[in-house]
């Protein structure tokens, strides 16, 4: 464990600031950051030589830890005279330095492992100019993804136990991998040289410059790459195929464990696809001459997007035809279209500071979502049910994940302060990716698509090959539109939360709106004031738009017997309360609103419920208003809530009638579809088919049950009998109601298969498993080398989501937390223990949640114990509340 801190003063003196913070243009003098800038680095030459003991290699990682060593020279501009030089190091034992040629002593090297800092004591002043720094070194090589890690796989066909490398350096672990000024200013040309196995294929940023046999292997040197920020640089390494193309002058290559890069076709079309699309949108091409797309075996649970080199979990870039999910097939082109956007948002151009970071993921995910909908209009990707990897993160549509977590009282602004590495690592969260996505699309509608992309490419021009701040995208959209976008944005990027927008009919054709902030379990919320680009149309009319600049505003010359509605197609990144005649309006013209219209109001309606600002009726009764549909995207939003109740009342005697009333919803649209495709059915009826079958289930319906488990009975004898889209839900139900014979064929098969994909269905059933005796025997697996270590801590997490054992998984995680947190990458170190908490609606899980806090975690996760507590007490009351009304409104639907 880390040292401890005084938690409870952390966690006391969390402030979630309201104010605006005026920011200002790049400039590099001014970038926050611990680190001095009279010195700056333009060029590293870095050799690496991995310890890769083949005896080690084929045994469990417990027997024995990697390590590396390495050597650098690095090219420095001393801008002003220094005594000493600065820069990061973690974990790195650093045996030899010199300066200019001269060694410098022992003594003079000093590592400060809390700042995460390596200074080196001068002899005498280092003037001005340029001059050469070398050190050795060497570190160790993680089991999980910080720094240079590895991964154990059994490779495809003939299951033998192998291990690859890998790397990952966002936000700050660069710095575990060779001493660095590993802040994302400090821009520097990086010329990489490893030594591995001959057999092996190694990958970086840029194609191989040369490779020479060397005793115990071959060096492989590779090209210098542009100037870039350190967290980009990227090496794997391992027994590699690969499989290419060419896009224009651009090499594109899929790379992955042997035997698996065939499966990489779809990735690679769609990468050449994707690629066309923002050489033509950015107005810049893409300037590298190559573009990896690697597969990961394990080591982090995601994607990342080093410039030439982006590293994926395999299941996230590797497509099985035969054998793969339509919904999987979905998401690796989604995956693929935001860590390719990073290519020019984030590394040709990157945030001068952590602060800033939604402008690169906030970007990404706008951009790709973008993307990915023109390409494939059929999967309607703005309204898609998001299922995060991590089982604690909430569940639904992008936006509505980012404003449920932004109505509380622990939310923050887009652009946040970052003062620590721990900062850094937190800043990954909701608020910067989705709500972020959520205002440019915004932004974007109210500028017009074609001024908005005028002055992205204006900004990527003005800043390519360097850093910037959110002033700077304002500035170029403001060139671009002639309007005062920095004055409009401010409120949505320097400030937390967002507005509600009342909308009240008044005489004559008048319609009053009001905007205050929507706030959830969130007493006394500061008062706050957007400028809204408010969109709205009478149903069936062409929608205009309206600046909404004061708290209160006015439309005119509205009929009193049309309906009105706010928000067109849910773009605006805000809530909509009617009043009573404005809301029996739309609910008589529900069947002439589109489908992006039908899920808004139902999203809004939800969300009026959880702060009790309206009955469950509102929804409710939305719901049964609505005709017949198999659209997607509404049946979607249905499903979330359901589930959310369903999971709310787990041994709550409310919850049997309940589920009978969820069942009478859901069971139509299941009876339409069927089991089985029809033709004539859309693209997203698959989708669909399986999350019904999957919330049934969970639903205790007795067919849907019956019927997963004939299906898998004759899975067993042909697998081929089981469509791709319908073994994830099969597999589900069928873990969540088995006996010990069925959870041991379960985790045979898990144990059995290389398919990434494959494993993760098997184990997920493991952990929907009800049975106490079950969940016990599940939850060890998470301490074994089963599992990639990213993928073992979130079973634990989904335990504690889908058992309805919780507790189980708490008492678990506590005992055995430090081997748990081994496995966890930087991002979800701080947020594991507290994370296990949000499924607890009892208060007096709060108090339990913060004595641990105090006594056994480090400040850096009081945000994320803030956020749990905050949690914990909201679903505390809202059960409460919920049950009176449910009981009100089930209770006369003879159930």
């Amino acid at each position: 464990m880390r040292a401890l801190f005084p938690f409870l003063a952390a966690l006391s003196s969390i402030v979630f600031p309201a104010t605006m913070i005026a920011e200002k243009p790049f400039s590099f003098k001014d970038t926050p950051g611990k680190l001095p800038k009279e010195v700056v680095p333009t060029d590293y030459s870095i050799r690496i030589v991995p310890n890769i003991d083949k005896s080690v290699s084929r045994t469990d990682s417990s027997r024995g830890e990697l390590t590396f060593t390495g050597t650098e020279t690095v090219k420095l501009n001393v801008r002003s005279p220094v005594h000493q030089l600065v820069l990061n190091a973690l974990e790195l034992e650093i045996t030899e330095a010199s300066l200019d040629g001269k060694a410098l002593p022992k003594s003079a090297i000093k590592t400060d492992r809390e700042k995460e800092l390596l200074t080196l004591a001068l002899p005498s002043e280092l003037a001005r100019g340029d001059h050469t720094l070398a050190l050795s070194f060497s570190g160790k090589i993680n089991q999980q993804g910080q720094g240079l890690f590895y991964m154990h796989y059994h490779e495809q066909g003939s299951g033998t136990k192998k291990i690859m490398l890998g790397t990952q350096f966002e936000a700050t672990d660069a710095r575990r991998f060779f001493p660095c000024w590993d802040e994302p200013v400090f821009r520097a040309r990086f010329q990489l040289t490893a030594v591995v196995p001959e057999n092996w294929l190694a990958v970086s940023n840029m194609p191989v410059e040369s490779e020479k046999k060397i005793a115990g292997g071959k060096e492989v040197r590779f090209a210098p790459t542009p100037p870039m920020s350190s967290y980009l640089n990227v090496f794997a390494a391992g027994d590699l195929d690969l499989i290419e193309s060419r896009s224009g002058p651009t090499q594109i290559r899929v790379i992955a464990t042997k035997g698996k890069a065939k499966l990489g076709r779809y990735a690679l079309e769609a990468t050449a696809q994707i690629l066309q699309y923002y050489n033509d949108y950015f107005g810049v091409a893409y300037p590298l001459p190559k573009l990896d797309q690697i597969a990961l075996p394990g080591g982090f649970g995601g994607a990342m997007e080093n410039w030439g080199g982006i590293t994926y979990y395999e299941s996230t870039l590797l497509f099985d035809p035969k054998n793969s999910s339509a919904d999987t097939k979905q998401n690796i082109y989604e995956v693929l279209a935001h860590e390719m956007a990073h290519q020019w948002f984030g590394d040709l151009v990157t945030m001068a500071w952590w602060d800033n970071l939604w402008l690169n993921e906030g970007f990404a995910s706008w951009m790709g979502t973008k993307c990915t909908a023109h390409f494939n209009p059929q999967w309607e990707v703005w309204l898609r049910r998001n299922l995060p990897r991590d089982p604690t993160r909430r569940v639904g549509i992008a936006k509505e994940q980012a404003m449920e977590s932004d109505a509380r009282s622990t939310t923050h602004a887009i652009q946040q302060p970052i003062a620590t590495e721990a900062e850094a690592n937190s800043a990954f969260d909701d608020i910067t990716y989705k709500k972020g996505q959520s205002f440019l699309r915004m932004l974007e509608s109210f500028l017009g698509e074609d001024v908005f992309r005028d002055g992205i490419r204006r900004y990527i021009a003005a800043h390519k090959y360097s850093n910037s701040t959110t002033a700077d995208l304002w500035n170029a959209l403001s060139e671009a539109s002639k309007k005062p976008v920095g004055e409009i944005a401010a409120g949505w990027t320097e400030q937390p939360g967002f507005p509600l927008v009342r909308v009240k009919r008044e005489a004559e054709g008048k319609v009053r709106l009001t905007q205050e902030r929507f706030a959830v379990n969130f007493k006394n919320a500061p008062p706050l004031q957007w400028k809204i680009p408010l969109t709205y149309s009478l149903v069936g009319e062409a929608p205009a738009t309206l600046l909404m600049t004061s708290k209160i505003g006015n439309l005119q010359n509205i009929p009193a017997d049309r309906a009105l509605k706010l928000n067109v197609n849910g773009a605006g990144n805000y809530r909509v309360e009617y009043d009573e005649p404005s809301w029996n309006l739309l609910l008589e013209a529900l069947p002439k609103l589109g489908v992006e219209d039908r899920v808004d109001l139902l999203s809004d309606a939800w969300a009026l419920v959880q702060p009790d600002r309206a009955s469950v009726s509102l929804y409710f009764g939305l719901v049964e208003k609505l005709p017949p549909s198999t659209e997607l995207a509404e049946r979607e939003q249905i499903i979330n809530v359901l589930d959310f109740i369903n999971r709310l009342f787990v041994g709550s005697p409310e919850r049997e009638k309940f589920q009978r009333y969820a069942q009478s919803l859901l069971r139509p649209t299941f009876e339409t579809l069927g089991w089985e495709p029809k033709e004539g059915q859309p693209p997203t009826a698959g989708n669909l088919r399986a999350d019904l079958i999957n919330t049934l289930g969970d639903l205790n319906d007795p067919e849907i049950i019956t019927g997963c488990r004939e299906r898998f009975e004759k899975y067993l004898a042909n697998p081929a009998s089981l469509a791709p889209d319908l073994r994830p839900p099969v597999l589900a139900v069928v873990g969540r109601y088995a006996d010990e014979k069925i959870w041991t064929k379960l985790h045979e098969l898990g144990l059995k298969t290389t398919s990434i994909e494959e494993k993760q269905n098997y184990y997920n059933a493991l952990a929907e498993a009800i049975d106490p005796k079950l969940v016990k025997k599940t939850l060890p697996i998470a301490l074994t080398d089963e599992l990639p270590t990213s993928r073992a801590i979130f079973l634990v997490a989904g335990v504690a989501r889908d058992s309805g054992h919780p507790d189980i998984a708490w008492e678990f995680a506590k005992a055995n937390m430090k081997a748990l947190l081994a496995k966890s990458d930087a991002v979800g170190v701080n947020r594991f223990a507290p994370s296990l908490f949000t499924f607890f609606p009892d208060d007096l899980r709060a108090d339990e949640l913060k004595s641990y806090a105090k006594d056994n975690l480090p400040s850096a996760s009081a945000p994320e114990v803030a956020k749990a507590v905050d949690e914990i007490q909201f679903r505390a009351e809202f059960k409460k509340r919920l049950a009176t009304q449910l009981r009100a409104w089930v209770g006369d639907k003879g159930l």
